[in-house]
């Protein structure tokens, strides 16, 4: 098994859930489908990625009226002094390439999409295994629970991220490229992500449907 394959048999189950797929009833058929695009995205990705260690009294004063008004910002930080800011992306050139699936082939784009997202989270995943930081929370965003996603913008300009690799503001809650994200992990403790503190609890259809948006 060469190295594509066996880093796309990690991502596809994860592929799987974003598309709402059961990945124990996938055929051959898709399996190998989706194991094409995987092998076209990996072309296309570029990753890069910055990390910042703060006190959590730097990035609560970020922007002390947005962070406070999160309880499960302060709550899976709460018992940490620092935290380590992530920002990753794969690159423009994924989102080229979506953009041309998208005009000639739907079933493939949606597959390409969800292979990106479990990709950008699996180069992150390593690039936070690198950094070998001891005890720490699990990584969450900006989005997860009642975390603002505005603290995107914020983490952006503060950390001067769009000249460092490339990150840019969009609208809609957006960042270009798509396939980025800002994340980040309290440092000192371990704590798992749970659905507890979500602020979808009660109404996300991934529950609903017995999934979960996280691996565990």
């Amino acid at each position: 098994m060469n190295k594509d394959t066996e880093i796309f048999n990690r991502i596809f189950p994860l592929a799987c859930r974003y598309m709402r797929v059961d990945v124990l009833k996938v055929d051959e058929e898709f399996n190998q489908k989706a194991l094409d695009i995987f092998l076209e995205l990996n072309k296309n990705v570029r990753f890069k990625g910055q990390h910042e260690f703060l006190t959590v009294d730097n990035l609560m004063n970020i922007d002390s009226e947005l962070t406070s008004s999160s309880e499960d910002l302060v709550f899976y930080l709460d018992g940490c002094k620092d935290v380590v800011v992530f920002a990753t992306t794969l690159g423009v050139d994924v989102d080229a390439y979506s953009k041309k699936l998208q005009a000639r082939d739907m079933s493939s784009a949606v597959i390409y999409d969800a292979l990106a997202s479990s990709y950008l989270e699996y180069l992150t995943d390593e690039y936070e295994k690198s950094l070998n930081l001891g005890e720490h929370t699990f990584r969450f965003a900006p989005g997860y629970g009642d975390i603002p996603i505005k603290l995107n913008y914020i983490i952006l300009d503060a950390l001067s991220i769009s000249k460092k690799i490339g990150i840019y503001k969009a609208s809609n809650n957006m960042m270009l490229p798509q396939k980025s994200m800002i994340t980040m992990c309290g440092l000192g403790k371990k704590t798992a992500p749970t659905c507890a503190h979500c602020i979808r609890l009660n109404s996300c259809s991934l529950r609903k449907e017995g999934y979960r948006c996280y691996n565990s």
